[in-house]
């Protein structure tokens, strides 16, 4: 069962059990960051922000071979790429371009990116999941460097759609 596991997953197959994104089996396959777009779905490291040692020492992450921190990797949406600019402000969903995104207010009790309306500078990203109001990403992290994707994510076999995860807008 090892070998298989290990196999499957050097072959880009992931196994998504958190309620981040639909459940189920992923395929990751690598991409090119310069390409990377707003809306598409991505594997990646979480920046070394102190948060994200406080969820791992909580145990709301699982280990992984991200570094620093050892944590797992990340199952998000690209909402905003250089010359975009997020807006967060505590108790309102953050802001892409102006734009409200559902289901991104910070959840009360875990500390969230300082507000401020922040310009997205070349060779980074925020990533925020409209799937689920209780997501951990960039509301709580702040931007993450394009060098920390891993690679492109599309579903294989999912149980919820891939396509609540993040708002095709007419920004795009």
């Amino acid at each position: 069962m090892g070998i298989t596991a290990a196999f499957a997953y050097s072959a880009g197959y992931r196994v998504n059990l958190t309620h981040s994104a639909p459940s189920g089996l992923w395929r990751v396959v690598p991409v090119e960051l310069a390409a990377i777009q707003r809306g598409e779905l991505v594997e990646v490291c979480p920046p070394p922000a102190r948060i994200v040692s406080l969820m791992s020492e909580r145990g709301y992450l699982s280990s992984g071979d991200c570094s620093p921190g050892g944590v797992t990797t990340l199952l998000k949406p690209v909402a905003a790429v250089a010359g975009d600019r997020v807006t967060i402000r505590r108790g309102n969903p953050a802001e892409v371009n102006g734009e409200p995104l559902p289901n991104t207010t910070a959840e009360q009790g875990i500390p969230a990116w300082p507000d401020g309306t922040y310009p997205v500078q070349p060779g980074q990203v925020w990533l925020f999941s409209t799937y689920s109001p209780g997501s951990f990403d960039s509301r709580y992290f702040g931007p993450v460097p394009l060098v920390n994707v891993r690679g492109r994510a599309s579903p294989v076999l999912t149980h919820g759609n891939p396509g609540d995860m993040t708002l095709r807008s007419k920004q795009q």
